[in-house]
């Protein structure tokens, strides 16, 4: 990671298409520069493999575990390290400060199981709580880690592909229509990402068992999450170091413990145009 403390002040601002020049080696060692290419353009990409079977099969059954008959779990950073470990791997952190720049924030960490016939969300963008038209940058940055396999008739994520560019919310009648809609495929332990601009839902599970998703935010530093993990912070930092200290807003000038921490003003307002 860049040094920040060091670096000049910053006046420009990176178009949201470009990779800085201190995240390129990183995208470029992992593989990752047709991803960025698919997520400036099309607001979304899969990766595959992002762990071994062994993980993905560890972290399925904390799901189980967690969300119990409900269907649903939140506040996961909080409840197990293996939601540290999904949350920390090198090509979701490096995808994230492409799509929601340089000192980015997780906002939730979640988890989903949809049975045979679990009905469908809704169409909508993520970005549900800011106005239209939504920014030229990226705001907030959604991937789900598929623990079993995605298919339409497993209950994969619904995307309408284009639908990044309108940046606004869809309307009554695109809800229902859902004109253009794809499913995304993709094995067991991929993950799929998408920007907050897409329209997205899913579709019904047609098949016998259990689609468990592990649903993580990365957002940009000024946004406020949806998860508090305040109290959890010294020890999630213990556990896992400086990219938590970032991830937990401890490494910006915002809300510090006695107000703004303009030590930090610079650090903060250079990484808001990367």
């Amino acid at each position: 990671m860049a040094d920040h403390d060091t670096e000049p002040v910053l006046y420009d601002t990176l178009p949201p298409e470009a990779v800085s020049e201190a995240l390129a080696p990183t995208i470029e060692a992992l593989g990752l520069t047709e991803n960025c290419r698919q997520l400036a353009e099309a607001g979304w990409t899969v990766l595959e493999s992002v762990a071994d079977e062994d993980f993905t099969r560890r972290l399925r059954a904390k799901i189980l575990e967690t969300a119990g008959p409900h269907g649903g779990a939140n506040m996961l950073l909080a409840k197990d390290p293996v939601f540290a470990e999904a949350i920390l791997q090198p090509e979701l952190l490096a995808l994230a400060e492409f799509s929601v720049g340089r000192g980015f924030l997780i906002s939730q960490v979640a988890a989903s199981v949809r049975r045979q016939g679990a009905p469908t969300i809704g169409l909508h963008a993520d970005n549900n709580w800011l106005p239209a038209p939504f920014p030229a940058h990226n705001m907030l940055l959604t991937g789900c880690w598929a623990c079993d396999n995605y298919s339409k008739a497993d209950g994969a994520t619904l995307i309408i592909p284009g639908s990044n560019k309108h940046r606004r919310h869809p309307d009554a009648d695109e809800v229902e229509a859902l004109t253009g809609a794809v499913p995304i495929e993709c094995p067991p332990g991929s993950v799929a990402l998408w920007d907050g601009n897409l329209w997205h839902s899913n579709y019904p599970r047609e098949t016998p068992g259990e689609r468990v998703v592990c649903h993580i935010t990365y957002t940009r530093l000024m946004m406020r999450q949806v998860e508090d993990y305040s109290v959890h912070a010294d020890d999630l930092i213990g556990a896992h170091g400086e990219i938590m200290r970032q991830l937990l807003g401890r490494n910006d000038l915002l809300m510090g413990r006695d107000g703004a921490n303009y030590a930090r003003l610079r650090e903060t307002f250079n990484n808001s145009k990367r």
